[in-house]
C-alpha cells in the first residue's frame, strides 16, 4: 500500500468499524484494502468512515485490517469478510455490529463480485445473498435462487441450495452482561462503535473470545485459569446482523441452533423470540414475524450464567442438568465452566413445505446379503409433498436403492425403507474396510420442486454383545461381535480434546483419531464426564474404522454416585435421548451406549444397574426403542466389583466383571501383582501416572515454577495435582532422581508410565478371549497439565507410553509375564512366555527368550514352541497362547542391568514380532541413572521424514525417544513410525516420520535417552 499524499486523507485506524464514500463503489475488506470513488470522507465514530456532500474527494481510501464493515453513499449492502465488490446504486447507512443496510432503487450494474467466505450480499433492488463459497449475484432476473425460493424449473439446483442452510458464522459480537443488561443491549439503534463489544467466534468459546481480545490470559499457563472462574458467572449476549429479503407468502425463516451452552435467549432487534437449555440439543427459532419485511435486523443471543452443577467431589443426586460436568473441576482439568454458541448457527428460508430433519439407519441381514437402510424424516408439511431417498454405492457412487414416499399435508414425519443386495460390509479397523454408502434425501413438492435435501453417509455392519467364554452365569456379556466376528476392544478412553469446546479444530481432531487408529485401537469409550461428541468426530470414526461406546453425560461425584430420581430429572433426560440418540444413527462406528461413568453405591462399591437407578431405566428404554441395534452396557463399570483392586480380586475373583482402576503405578513388583492377579471380564478404566513431554512442561509451567516438581509446589499443584507421582519416581529409581532436575524426572515418570501401562494391557491380552477389551486411562487431555494419566499431551505429542500400548496392540505381539523388573533378594529370572496373531501363528513358530547384559553379551537364551491358544471358546482376535515357562540364573552383571529381548519367529525364521524389556538385577531401577555413555550415529532422510539411529559404540542405548523440537506453537505434528527404543550394540534402526499439517521448513526434532546426549535433529 503506497504511502498517503497530501490530497489523500489519512488511512482509517486499524481495526476502523466500517466506511461510507460519498458516490462510487466500496471495497470491504478484511486485509489492508481500499474504498475507492469520490466524495466527501470523514471520520466516524469508533473508527467508522463517513461521508456527506459534494465536495471532492480522492478516489481511494484505505479499509484496514481488521474493518467490521464500511458503508457507501448511494450504494447497496455487502457484508464480506474477504474482498469483494460492491457497486452503488443505493443510499446505504451503517448498521450494528458493523452490518449494513440499503435503501433507494438507483441503477445498479449487473454483477456483483462475491469472494470466497462472503456471508451475505444485497443487490441493486434489496434482495439478500447470503453464500458460503464463491458466487456471482446477477441482478435483473438472472439471480440464483435463494434457499426456499419458488424457480420452478432447477430441482437440482435448487436441492443445492436447501441442503445446506448458509452458515451464520461471521460478524458476531460478544459483551458481559449483569442482570438483565443483555435485554437493554440487544435492541436496534444501539449507537455506533459502541465501546464493551468484542469479536466473537461462532462456533466457539465465551472463554477463547476473551482470550483473544485481551480480557484474560492464557488459562492454560500455570495458574492463571484461576483468575478466569469469575466468566462463567456473566451472561454474555452475542450480537450479529440478521438481513433478509422480503418473505413472499407462506415463506418462513428458521433460525437453526446445533448447540449452545447452557441455556440461552433468542431475540431478533430486542424481542425475546425463543429461550432454550441445554448444550447437547439443537433447536431452531422461527423468526419469520421478525424478518416478514426483509432488511436488516439484530440478531443476539443471551447465553445466561452456567447452572450450578457438581465438580468432581460432590454428589451426582444433586445434578440437574446434562452438560459437561468435567468443566467444573476435575482431576486432568481445573475448573473452566464452559459456555458459548459452540456449534454452527444456519439461517433458512423455506416455503411450506421443509424436511426439517433425515435420520438413517443401515443394517444387514444376519448372512450380510441384504442391507436395510431405514430413512425417518421429520418434516413441516404446510401442503402435499413427496418425500425421495436415493443410496449411491461407496467409490462408484452407483444408485444401488431408491424408493419415494408421499407426504400429506400437515405431516410431521415420514418414512422410507430401502433394501441394498450384496452391501458392502463395514468393519472395524485391522479386520476389514469401511465401505461407506452415500444416502441423498430430498423433500419435493407437487410440482416436483426441491423443499429441502440431506446428505449422510452411513455404513452396513451388526454389532452385538456376547458372552465371554468363561465367564460367570450371571455375567453380562462383554465380547463386541460384529458381522458375526468376536473383536477384541483394544481400546482406549476418549476425553474432549479441549476444555474450550466449541473451538473447531479439525486438525487436531483428524491427528488425535489418526494417533489412535495408528495404535491399533478398536473401540473408544467416550467418558461420561464430558461430551456427547460431535458429528465430526464421529464422521472420522466411521472413515477410520474406530468403533465407540458413547456415554450420556452423567458421573460420580466422590461422595455420592447415585444420580437422582426426581421426576423432572427423568423427563429431562429422556427428552435428551430421544433428540440425542438418533442424530447418531448412522455411524456405523457408534457401537455401544451406556448411561455414564461410574454411578454406583458409593459406601458398597457396587456399579448401578437399571433396576438400581431410574435414570438409567429410562436411558436404556429410550435406546431400545430408537436404537434397537446397538448395544447398551449399564455403565461403566459394572457387574458386582467396581475395583480392581488384588485383596478384592483374592476374595472374589468372580465378581471381577467390568471393573475400574487403579490409575496410578503400585509400584516395583506390586504393579505386576495385581495386573497378573486380575480375572476380569472387560476393564474400562486402569492407568499411569506420567509427567508431560517437555515442550508441552515448558510451555506452560513459568520458568520459575519448574522446581521443585512435587505437589509442594503450588503450580504443579494446580497442574494435575492427582497425578503428580514425584515421590514414587523418586522412590522407584533409588533417589537417583529428585524433585529439583525436572529433565530426569521427565524421563524417570515418563518410563514407568510406558512400562507399567504396556504390562497392564499386555497382562489383559494374555487372558483373551475370556477377557474381552483393555481400554487404559486415558488417551488424551483437553488441558495442558504437568502431569497427567494422559498418553497424548494436549498438544497432541504422544508421550512414551503410547508406544507401549501402541505395540502391545499390534495384531502380532510377544511377551512375557514376570515378576518385578527389579530382581533384587531374587536368586533367578523367571517368565512366562506368551504371543498371539490375529490371523493365526503359523504351526512351528517359536517364541525366542534372551537375556543380555547391557554391553550386548548373551547370558541366557531358550526357545519355546509358540503353542496354541489354551483357553476354551472362539478367540476375539488375540488368540493367546502360552509358551511355557522360563527359569534362569540372574547374570551377574558390573553395571547391574540386563535386557529381556522377545521374538516371536515363523517356522522359517522369519520375524512376527518382537518386544524389549529392561530389567535391573538391584532392589530398583537406580542403575539406569548410572549406565555408562553410548554411542549413536544419527542420519535423518530429506525434509526429516525419517531418521536412522546406529549404536556405534558403548553399552546398549536405552529409552531412546524422539520428539517434535519446534516451537509449542509451530503447526502441526511430527508422528513417528516407533519409538521408545532400546538399541543394543551394533543395532540400527530406520523410523519414518510423518508431518501432519506441518510446513517442511523449520522441521526438527529432539532425540533423548537414558544414555545419550540430547540431540537436535533438523
Amino acid at each position: 500500500m503506497t504511502a498517503p499524499t497530501p490530497s489523500t486523507p489519512p488511512p482509517p485506524p486499524q481495526g476502523a468499524a466500517g466506511a461510507t464514500e460519498g458516490r462510487g463503489e466500496l471495497r470491504e475488506q478484511p486485509s489492508t484494502g481500499r474504498v475507492v470513488r469520490r466524495g466527501q470522507v470523514s471520520p466516524l465514530p469508533a473508527g467508522g468512515w463517513g461521508g456527506r456532500g459534494g465536495a471532492t474527494a480522492p478516489d481511494t481510501l484505505d479499509v484496514p485490517e481488521g474493518a467490521a464493515g464500511a458503508t457507501e453513499g448511494r450504494g447497496e449492502l455487502r457484508e464480506q469478510p474477504s474482498i469483494g465488490r460492491v457497486v452503488r446504486g443505493r443510499q446505504v447507512s451503517p448498521l450494528p455490529a458493523g452490518g449494513w443496510g440499503g435503501r433507494g432503487d438507483a441503477t445498479a450494474p449487473d454483477t456483483l463480485d462475491v469472494p470466497e467466505g462472503a456471508a451475505g450480499a444485497t443487490e441493486g433492488r434489496g434482495e439478500l445473498r447470503e453464500q458460503p463459497s464463491i458466487g456471482r449475484v446477477v441482478r435483473r432476473g438472472q439471480e440464483p435462487p435463494l434457499p426456499g425460493a419458488d424457480t420452478g424449473d432447477d430441482p437440482k439446483g435448487r436441492a443445492q441450495q436447501a441442503s445446506a442452510a448458509p452458515p451464520l458464522d461471521s460478524a458476531w459480537q460478544l459483551r458481559p452482561c449483569l442482570g438483565d443488561t443483555w435485554r437493554w443491549m440487544s435492541g436496534p439503534g444501539r449507537p455506533p462503535g459502541e465501546p464493551g463489544w468484542y469479536p466473537a467466534r461462532v462456533p466457539g468459546t465465551v472463554l477463547d473470545d476473551l482470550h483473544r481480545a485481551g480480557q484474560v490470559p492464557d488459562p492454560f499457563t500455570g495458574t492463571r485459569s484461576l483468575e478466569a472462574e469469575w466468566v462463567p458467572q456473566r451472561t454474555w449476549l452475542y450480537r450479529r446482523p440478521l438481513t433478509t429479503r422480503p418473505l413472499a407468502p407462506g415463506e418462513r425463516a428458521i433460525v437453526r441452533f446445533e448447540g449452545v451452552d447452557h441455556e440461552a435467549t433468542v431475540l431478533v432487534d430486542g424481542k425475546e423470540i425463543a429461550r432454550h437449555a441445554g448444550m447437547f440439543v439443537p433447536f431452531d427459532v422461527d423468526v419469520t414475524d421478525a424478518v416478514a419485511d426483509g432488511g436488516s435486523h439484530l440478531l443476539a443471543v443471551a447465553v445466561h450464567p452456567a447452572p450450578p452443577n457438581e465438580p468432581q467431589v460432590g454428589r451426582t443426586d444433586r445434578v440437574r442438568v446434562h452438560k459437561s460436568r468435567m468443566s467444573y473441576g476435575w482431576d486432568f482439568c481445573p475448573r473452566m465452566i464452559h459456555q458459548g454458541i459452540w456449534k454452527p448457527v444456519t439461517l433458512e428460508i423455506t416455503g411450506p413445505l421443509r424436511l426439517v430433519d433425515a435420520r438413517i439407519g443401515a443394517l444387514p441381514d444376519e448372512a450380510g446379503r441384504t442391507g436395510h437402510l431405514r430413512v425417518d424424516a421429520a418434516v413441516a408439511a404446510g401442503e402435499p409433498g413427496q418425500l425421495h431417498a436415493c443410496v449411491r454405492a461407496p467409490g462408484d457412487g452407483a444408485v444401488v436403492a431408491e424408493g419415494t414416499a408421499d407426504v400429506p399435508a400437515g405431516a410431521t414425519g415420514a418414512t422410507l425403507d430401502l433394501t441394498v443386495q450384496r452391501p458392502r460390509l463395514w468393519w472395524p479397523a485391522g479386520h476389514g474396510a469401511q465401505p461407506l454408502y452415500t444416502v441423498d434425501v430430498t423433500l419435493r413438492d407437487r410440482a416436483g420442486r426441491t423443499a429441502g435435501s440431506r446428505r449422510t453417509e452411513t455404513g452396513f455392519r451388526r454389532v452385538a454383545l456376547v458372552p465371554n467364554p468363561g465367564a460367570p452365569r450371571h455375567a453380562l456379556p462383554y465380547t463386541l461381535q460384529v458381522n458375526g466376528r468376536r473383536i477384541y476392544a483394544k481400546g482406549w478412553n476418549w476425553v474432549p480434546m479441549d476444555a474450550r469446546h466449541g473451538v473447531p479444530r479439525p486438525a487436531k481432531l483428524a491427528h488425535l483419531l489418526g494417533l489412535a487408529a495408528d495404535a491399533h485401537v478398536t473401540l473408544l469409550r467416550v467418558w461420561g464426564g464430558g461430551l456427547i461428541e460431535t458429528e465430526d468426530f464421529y464422521r472420522t470414526c466411521d472413515r477410520l474404522g474406530l468403533l465407540v461406546w458413547q456415554e450420556f453425560a452423567l458421573s460420580s461425584s466422590g461422595i455420592d454416585s447415585v444420580p437422582s430420581a426426581d421426576p423432572d430429572y427423568l423427563a429431562l433426560m429422556e427428552r435428551e435421548a430421544r433428540a440425542l440418540v438418533p442424530a447418531l444413527r448412522h455411524h456405523p462406528s457408534l457401537a455401544v451406549w451406556g448411561p455414564g461413568n461410574e454411578l454406583h453405591d458409593t459406601a458398597a462399591e457396587r456399579p448401578l444397574a437399571e433396576a438400581d437407578a431410574p435414570v438409567i431405566r429410562t436411558l436404556a428404554s429410550v435406546v431400545a426403542e430408537l436404537d434397537p441395534d446397538r448395544c447398551w452396557l449399564p455403565g461403566s463399570p459394572s457387574g458386582p466389583a467396581f475395583l480392581n483392586r488384588a485383596d478384592l480380586v483374592a476374595a472374589a475373583p468372580d465378581d471381577q466383571h467390568d471393573v475400574h482402576g487403579p490409575w496410578e503405578h503400585q509400584g516395583l513388583g506390586a504393579h505386576q501383582r495385581l495386573y497378573d492377579g486380575a480375572s476380569c471380564l472387560l476393564h474400562t478404566e486402569f492407568g499411569v501416572e506420567g509427567m508431560a513431554n517437555r515442550r508441552t512442561f515448558e510451555a506452560v509451567v513459568p520458568p520459575a515454577d519448574r522446581r521443585p516438581t512435587g505437589r509442594a509446589n503450588p503450580v504443579m499443584e494446580h497442574l494435575g495435582a492427582w497425578w503428580n507421582n514425584t515421590e514414587l519416581v523418586c522412590a522407584a529409581f533409588g533417589r537417583r532422581v529428585g524433585p529439583d532436575d525436572p529433565d530426569a524426572m521427565r524421563r524417570a515418570s515418563q518410563q514407568l508410565q510406558y512400562d507399567g501401562l504396556r504390562y497392564a494391557t499386555e497382562a489383559h491380552l494374555r487372558r483373551a478371549p475370556r477377557s474381552s477389551g483393555a481400554i487404559p486411562w486415558q488417551f488424551n487431555e483437553p488441558f495442558p497439565n504437568a502431569w497427567c494419566t494422559s498418553a497424548v499431551d494436549h498438544r497432541g505429542d504422544p508421550k512414551p507410553a503410547y508406544h507401549g500400548v501402541r505395540r502391545a496392540y499390534r495384531p502380532a505381539h510377544v511377551c512375557a509375564r514376570f515378576a518385578t523388573q527389579a530382581w533384587g533378594g531374587h536368586e533367578a529370572f523367571t517368565a512366562d512366555l506368551w504371543s498371539w496373531r490375529q490371523d493365526g501363528t503359523p504351526e512351528g513358530s517359536t517364541v525366542t527368550a534372551r537375556l543380555l547384559g547391557a554391553d550386548g553379551v548373551l547370558h541366557a537364551e531358550v526357545a519355546l514352541p509358540a503353542g496354541r491358544p489354551n483357553t476354551p471358546g472362539p478367540h476375539n482376535g488375540v488368540p493367546a497362547a502360552r509358551a511355557g515357562r522360563w527359569r534362569t540364573a540372574l547374570p551377574r552383571l558390573a553395571d547391574h542391568l540386563f535386557v529381556l529381548d522377545l521374538a516371536l519367529r515363523a517356522p522359517d525364521g522369519a520375524l512376527l514380532a518382537d518386544n524389549r524389556w529392561v530389567h535391573s538385577t538391584t532392589a530398583d531401577l537406580a542403575p539406569l541413572c548410572d549406565l555408562a555413555e553410548a554411542r549413536v550415529t544419527v542420519r535423518t532422510e530429506p525434509d526429516l521424514t525419517a531418521v536412522h539411529l546406529a549404536h556405534t559404540g558403548g553399552p546398549a542405548a536405552l529409552g531412546l525417544y524422539l520428539t517434535d523440537a519446534r516451537e509449542y506453537t509451530a503447526p502441526g505434528w511430527a508422528v513417528f513410525a516407533d519409538n521408545m527404543i532400546d538399541l543394543l550394540p551394533g543395532e540400527t534402526v530406520r523410523i519414518p516420520v510423518a508431518w501432519r499439517d506441518a510446513p517442511q521448513a523449520g522441521r526438527t526434532v529432539r532425540l533423548e535417552g537414558w544414555n545419550i546426549r540430547a540431540t537436535e535433529l533438523s
